[in-house]
């Protein structure tokens, strides 16, 4: 998911993209080695298009070559016409980041600039109460069913949400009722990282505490790579003393000031990172850029950089 300070609409992936060809000799065709893994894409991404075309955004995705996609709830939809759409094209979705029915506008409206920096963290922060995450779940699997999703992710918690131990141990309590609530509905609560969860408080890295202190069964991972780079963690070194927990990755890249790049243009070793990840048990792989100059340039770059490595 965005970096929270990045407030900027964002459009991504909505075109046609560069994918392996099939190569004519001797008169017969020679298909390209299918990808043993789906590339997918969150789309969160691409807002300001569906927001203008729903299903058009959605075509061109799958016209790209993708086949898995990350949804932000149901997008302020019915659940059942998301997933319509999904199957005409030819897509699935295994994963939702969580937004129940009035933050998806929240979202629309802090991203696109209409209310400040401010009442966007407080209201996010008021829809992921720490005291009521069992309703917050309960909606969530209301739009997960229809959309047959088996993840839904936990995909922030902000920076002032992580200022002393008392918090955190507050945050762990609070995944664990969570991962409860989501898992006695027949879903896996998954955990979504910014940069922040990796900032030492003492001695102790908020990120490791969560890994630590959840339920191993019951609370699964998603790695954003390019935030974990920008907090300079060793990301195979994760993966490899944490078998399991990690089921889905961000595959989005950052330079060294701190800013995305397109797949193949920043510090994220994809080429090291997705047999690693793949070790660990990932299951899926989602592109995501979060203020893409060029949207389509983007997407197809992407998808031909980062398929060939699937």
């Amino acid at each position: 998911m965005m970096n929270p300070f990045a407030m900027s609409r964002r459009s991504l992936i909505g075109g046609t993209a560069a994918v392996g060809a099939a190569a004519l000799l001797g008169g017969g065709a020679t298909l390209a080695r299918p990808p043993r893994r789906p590339l997918g894409i969150q789309l969160y991404t691409l807002m300001t298009l569906l927001d203008a075309d729903f299903e058009g955004t959605i075509a061109k995705v799958a016209a790209m070559g993708y086949r898995e996609v990350e949804t932000l709830g149901s997008f302020g939809r019915d659940p059942a016409f998301v997933r319509a759409v999904f199957d005409r094209h030819g897509l699935v979705s295994p994963s939702q980041h969580i937004m129940p029915p009035g933050l998806y506008e929240v979202f629309d409206d802090g991203v696109a600039g209409r209310i400040d920096r401010a009442t966007f963290e407080r209201k996010f922060i008021e829809a992921f109460d720490f005291t009521r995450v069992e309703g917050l779940i309960d909606a969530c699997a209301k739009q997960a069913g229809p959309l047959g999703q088996k993840y839904i992710t936990w995909q922030i918690t902000w920076p002032s949400q992580l200022q002393s131990l008392a918090q955190i141990k507050q945050l762990i309590a609070a995944l664990n009722r969570a991962a409860d609530a989501a898992h006695d509905r027949g879903f896996q609560l998954a955990y979504h990282n910014h940069d922040q969860e990796f900032r030492k408080l003492g001695g102790d890295v908020p990120y490791d505490l969560i890994l630590k202190e959840t339920d191993p069964a019951r609370l699964k991972f998603e790695l954003d790579l390019a935030w974990a780079t920008k907090a300079r963690v060793d990301v195979r070194g994760y993966f490899a003393r944490n078998p399991g927990r990690f089921r889905m990755v961000h595959m989005k890249d950052i330079a060294a000031d701190g800013s995305v790049r397109d797949p193949g243009t920043g510090m994220v070793d994809f080429r090291r990172i997705i047999p690693a990840a793949e070790r660990a048990g990932v299951e899926h792989f989602f592109v995501e850029y979060d203020v893409p100059t060029d949207p389509l340039r983007t997407a197809a770059d992407a998808q031909k950089y980062l398929a060939p490595l699937m």
